[in-house]
């Protein structure tokens, strides 16, 4: 039966092959172009979303040049969908008016900024492979590589009410507002570098996000008025090449 389907189609598929072979050829080009415009190019995103702010912060950032949205921002293909209806029918207009703040998946900060990533696949934007293998890698960095290797039972970041922003990281309201989970889980950078204070695509440590952990920390009016960083900050710059004692350095 299937031979005999086939021998009737044969003659159609030989006229109307070189047609096909032909058209998807030239499909393919405007096709990839608009592959590469959705999902490589941030115009695409930035025309549509109302987060001004957000663009501003993410242009201004050391991200803005190399990186594009959909590297940091996974999703469902269905929310694609549900977004286009939203932006029909309700379209925010203030930070007010999100409901949830945009997905980026727990371990995406690695794929670029770890010597050796789960997975790299996700990265679209304009650097190659040997362009991020140039980056520094924060597990080689002292204080870095200390926080990776801890667990906490801290929720991430992500999971703080939107509209209660003010009383993220403070010292009266750490312990008050935020519940700690049952059972424990490693650091990763959206401890550090995914609070409140980074929902506009500044990635830099306040001093608000050490405080989650370190509240009761020498807690002094001294620590309140200079921060964690000013005597800490260098030390997550260090490599941990330089804190190992000389007999265990590597000639």
């Amino acid at each position: 039966m299937v031979k005999r389907i086939f021998f009737i189609l044969w003659p159609f598929l030989i006229l109307l092959g070189p047609y096909f072979l032909f058209g998807a050829l030239v499909g393919s080009i405007p096709g990839y172009m608009l592959y590469s415009y959705v999902w490589k190019d941030d115009k695409f995103c930035t025309s549509c979303h109302v987060h001004d702010y957000a663009s501003i912060g993410w242009k201004t950032s050391i991200h803005g040049e190399l990186t594009t949205c959909h590297d940091c921002h996974h999703q469902p293909l269905i929310d694609y969908a549900k977004e286009a209806i939203v932006l029909i029918t309700k379209q925010p207009k203030f930070p007010m008016d999100l409901h949830h703040i945009p997905h980026v998946p727990v371990d995406i900060c690695g794929a670029c900024h770890l010597t050796e990533p789960e997975q790299t696949a996700t990265v679209a934007g304009p650097m190659t492979k040997k362009d991020i293998s140039k980056l520094p890698k924060v597990d080689q960095l002292y204080l870095h590589e200390l926080h990776l290797r801890m667990e906490t039972r801290m929720p991430l970041p992500r999971a703080f009410p939107l509209g209660k922003e003010k009383a993220y990281g403070t010292f009266e309201e750490s312990a008050r507002v935020e519940q700690k989970t049952s059972t424990k889980r490693s650091v990763m950078c959206m401890d550090c570098h995914g609070g409140p204070a980074n929902r506009a695509h500044d990635f830099s440590v306040a001093d608000r996000s050490c405080v989650r952990c370190h509240a009761n920390t020498h807690r002094t009016e001294l620590v309140k008025k200079l921060g964690c960083r000013t005597c800490h900050f260098q030390d997550f710059l260090t490599p941990v090449s330089a804190t190992l004692p000389e007999s265990e350095k590597k000639p």
